[in-house]
């Protein structure tokens, strides 16, 4: 009862809030926002802690977040009324505005995100969310010279074909952000650095292509403890998710630590999380990655 007193009590904030705010924009005719310095500020990185996170931390709706943050942060002076209109006019308080006009890539495990969020009402996705996904593809295939030969089979498909993923995103004209979530695959073939390399080369295509658009990258998902194949190991897993933060870091893109939600205290996934005892995740992680994706959303909006 408490509780949804307190949300009602935001929401009548918030309406009032509403009401005032343009008269206080209008009070104050010049009001323009400021340049910023920078063309574009760096995404958020989200750190790595080397262990398991709760998913209680994570926020249960985007929008009551955003509301809560808008009137406590208006009401104790920590945003002024130029960040309040900015948040509040830019048309992403809501639970997934912030994933419209986006592509998700990458393998198998994408491809069961994708099919999480068309049969989940709750779900990020859009009308302009859209997945460049297939079974089996790893980044390294991807930037192969025979992707559309010899690995046309599991490149992604788009409108009907294989194709490489740059230049599929270059014809996705209202596309302005891209998730990638590579590594399961290409950690069994190859070593944490020279999966690094193969994303950094794919991303580099990408931006040569679509130079507008911003680059996410997701954590490499962790495995079953008993997984041990060639390079794949939970272990190879966590060298290449510090890789991915630094290069992110360095190249000012977003990094989503997805997989220490989904991980037990010994690196591995949650047996409650697979579907197969291996390495594929079943809706319960995708309920997971819905809120961790909410949760980065949050985070973004309001820097």
């Amino acid at each position: 009862m408490k509780k949804s007193i307190y949300t009602y009590s935001l929401i009548l904030m918030f309406v009032f809030s509403m009401i005032l705010a343009p008269v206080t924009v209008c009070a104050e005719e010049e009001i323009v926002l400021p340049e910023p310095e920078t063309a574009e500020p760096v995404a958020t990185i989200q750190p790595l802690t080397g262990a398991s996170l709760s998913v209680d931390i994570l926020p249960t709706s985007l929008t009551e977040e955003l509301y809560t943050y808008l009137v406590d942060s208006f009401t104790v002076g920590a945003i002024d009324v130029d960040k309040y209109n900015q948040i509040l006019n830019s048309g992403m308080i809501s639970e997934n505005a912030f994933f419209a006009n986006s592509v998700f890539v990458g393998d198998s495990i994408t491809v069961g995100f994708k099919e999480y969020c068309e049969s989940h009402s709750d779900s990020i996705m859009t009308d302009s969310t859209y997945f460049l996904a297939r079974v089996s593809c790893s980044a390294r295939v991807a930037i192969s010279a025979s992707a559309l030969t010899k690995h046309s089979s599991i490149m992604p498909i788009y409108n009907g074909k294989a194709e490489y993923i740059e230049n599929a995103i270059a014809q996705m004209n209202d596309v302005n952000k891209v998730f990638i979530c590579f590594g399961v695959n290409d950690l069994s073939i190859t070593s944490p650095e020279g999966f690094i390399q193969s994303m950094q080369t794919l991303i580099a295509r990408i931006l040569e292509k679509r130079p507008d658009v911003k680059i996410y990258v997701m954590s490499v998902p962790c495995v079953m403890s008993s997984v041990s194949s060639n390079g794949l190991s939970n272990y190879n897993i966590q060298v290449a998710n510090i890789l991915l933060q630094d290069m992110c870091q360095t190249s000012g893109w977003g990094y989503i630590n997805l997989s220490e939600y989904l991980m037990d205290s010994q690196m591995g996934l949650k047996a409650e999380y697979t579907s197969d005892n291996y390495v594929h995740e079943n809706n319960k992680a995708y309920a997971v990655w819905n809120k961790v994706l909410k949760g980065y959303a949050f985070s973004e909006i309001i820097k």
